[in-house]
């Protein structure tokens, strides 16, 4: 005899990027399974795998999870976390003065979801300039976190959307990669820089986490930022 099957609740919640409201239910038991081997693993492509699979499997209307920005996805997975778990999550933080780790009780509902309002737009000279995008899910699943400026040169030759000037612009399938590296390689300091701070201003879920450590008392004052910040 056949077993029963469960029926599932359905919820909504919105995209951040593109703002759009989709559908989704909670993960099962075996999608948590696949989450959880992936986390124990430490390897980021197949924890990057994991949560896009369980995205996929879990939202009902169509979108393309590879192209969804890292926010986007951090702001999915919450969502489903949330429904699919609990809406509470331990966390062991650091503190700041004697460094002993306290266990602190998050409230996902208090975690602050981001809005795309970065300014995409950076002017490197008064007629040159770069039209930037979010980094996607895939641009940072072949990423070494530890490969220092080759890879960050990496990153930002993906994301680099077009380029213009005077006389007008350059989608990024109209030049190669080499004449991306040499245009690159050839700005100043400050010019870089502009571009490094629309990485260092690029939306994130964020936890502003006020806890007394358990050891020293200390109060300890921390921002939490990404996804790996409450689920590692």
């Amino acid at each position: 005899m056949a077993l029963p099957q469960l029926n599932t609740a359905r919820y909504t919640t919105v995209i951040p990027s593109i703002k759009k409201e989709v559908s989704f239910r909670p993960y099962l038991v075996k999608e948590e399974k696949v989450l959880m081997i992936a986390l124990e693993s430490n390897d980021q492509k197949q924890i990057i795998r994991a949560v896009k699979d369980v995205i996929k499997s879990c939202v009902f209307d169509e979108i393309d999870v590879n192209k969804l920005s890292m926010f986007d996805i951090e702001a999915l997975f919450l969502a489903l976390r949330s429904k699919s778990v609990g809406e509470k999550v331990d966390v062991r933080l650091k503190c700041t003065e004697c460094e002993h780790l306290t266990d602190v009780h998050i409230d996902l509902d208090d975690i602050k979801i981001p809005t795309s309002d970065v300014e995409n737009t950076i002017s490197l000279t008064d007629s040159v300039g770069l039209i930037m995008r979010y980094p996607a899910i895939d641009d940072l699943a072949d990423i070494n976190q530890e490969g220092g400026v080759d890879e960050m040169m990496k990153i930002i030759s993906k994301c680099i959307d077009s380029v213009y000037d005077d006389d007008g612009v350059y989608d990024h399938n109209t030049y190669t990669t080499k004449e991306l590296e040499d245009f690159l390689d050839n700005l100043n300091s400050e010019q870089f820089k502009k571009i490094s701070d629309f990485f260092q201003d690029l939306p994130a879920i964020t936890y502003d986490a006020n806890f007394n450590c358990a050891n020293c008392k200390h109060n300890n004052k921390i921002e939490l930022r990404g996804l790996q910040s409450f689920f590692t």
